[in-house]
């Protein structure tokens, strides 16, 4: 599972958060841009403060996945999908880590 040390470790490395209002022309919530290092949401695609939270483990997952030398698998492994969502119930104080470090308020739209 994603943790807090995960998180601040790529908070210090530089990870990025980028919100867009614009659609993303494959309808993706989300994506990790391992050259940018930076983490694109797409608010358009969001369909509630559940689905924006889940996106943002999503994509924190793919970035540390990236830093510890693993590949990006493409389309998305089911494992990502897994490891988000047992963060998400069993780490809480990991998503309101990253809400704190980065700056997002609760509520959708951004």
């Amino acid at each position: 599972m994603l943790t807090k040390n995960n998180v601040i470790q790529l908070y210090n490395d530089g990870l990025v958060i980028r919100r867009h209002r614009k659609k993303h022309p494959q309808q993706l919530k989300g994506e990790y841009d391992p050259e940018g290092f930076e983490v694109n949401i797409y608010t358009q695609h969001l369909l509630s403060e559940h689905d924006r939270d889940m996106t943002l483990l999503h994509e924190f997952i793919h970035a540390r996945d990236d830093r510890r030398g693993l590949p990006n698998t493409r389309p998305c492994s089911p494992r990502v999908e897994r490891e988000a969502e047992a963060t998400y119930r069993r780490r809480p104080g990991v998503l309101a880590l990253i809400k704190e470090l980065y700056g997002i308020r609760s509520g959708r739209r951004e």
